[in-house]
């Protein structure tokens, strides 16, 4: 890690012990001055709330890192490892994560509308109310994930691991494209959790008024 890598980190940190009285948010999206994050290594860090918008983080280690709150719309995640990490509330919008690792990740209300999830590994991971709108998940493991509420209108599916996967995915009136061999194929929200169910799910459509979610079945440690 850079030294002024370290100094805006450790300026960030200050900004958010202070509720923004001291220190400096930390905003690498508008900055082209910005430290090169490819490949770091960020495990651990604290990047609530950070600025992150459409920033280089192919293969950036991001293992346990907080990214509550952030902005990564636009970021590229390629191989990007972020096992254990917490993006809730964070958006995600339009990032490309192919092959990236969020193993056992806190995605609750996490906006990740039009990303792509190819190959992305989520096993584990626990989702509530998560939009997925328009994300493209072929190949991608969520196996073991669980799934409350989440937004699944306009994904792409095929060759996707889903299981041990449970919990409810919507909205009812959704509408995804199966991607195979033969083509694509549309299928509404409820044919899809059939079509799940054969490869191991346990999904149910959600309701107007879902449940509160159960407890998550993994941990972020």
């Amino acid at each position: 890690m850079t030294e002024t890598l370290a100094a805006r980190l450790e300026a960030h940190r200050t900004w958010l012990r202070t509720s923004g009285a001291e220190g400096a948010r930390l905003d690498l999206g508008s900055d082209p001055s910005a430290p090169d994050l490819a490949g770091a290594d960020l495990r651990g860090a604290d990047l609530a709330d950070a600025d992150l918008f459409g920033v280089d983080l192919q293969r950036t280690d991001l293992r346990g890192a907080d990214l509550s709150g952030a902005l990564l719309a636009g970021a590229d995640l390629r191989g990007a490892d972020l096992t254990h990490a917490r993006l809730g509330k964070a958006d995600l919008s339009g990032v490309c994560a192919i092959g990236a690792r969020l193993h056992r990740t806190w995605l609750v209300r996490t906006d990740l509308t039009g990303s792509d999830l190819t190959d992305a590994d989520l096993s584990g991971s626990y989702l509530v109310r998560t939009d997925l709108g328009g994300a493209d998940l072929r190949g991608a493991d969520l196996s073991d994930t669980d799934l409350h509420g989440v937004l699944v209108d306009a994904t792409t599916w095929g060759g996707t691991t889903v299981r041990g996967a449970v919990g409810s995915v919507g909205p009812v009136d959704g509408v995804v494209d199966l991607a195979g061999d033969g083509g694509t194929v549309q299928r509404t929200v409820p044919e899809l959790v059939v079509l799940l169910a054969t490869d191991g799910a346990a999904l149910s459509t959600v309701t107007d008024a879902p449940d509160a979610p159960p407890a998550w079945r993994g941990s972020i440690a």
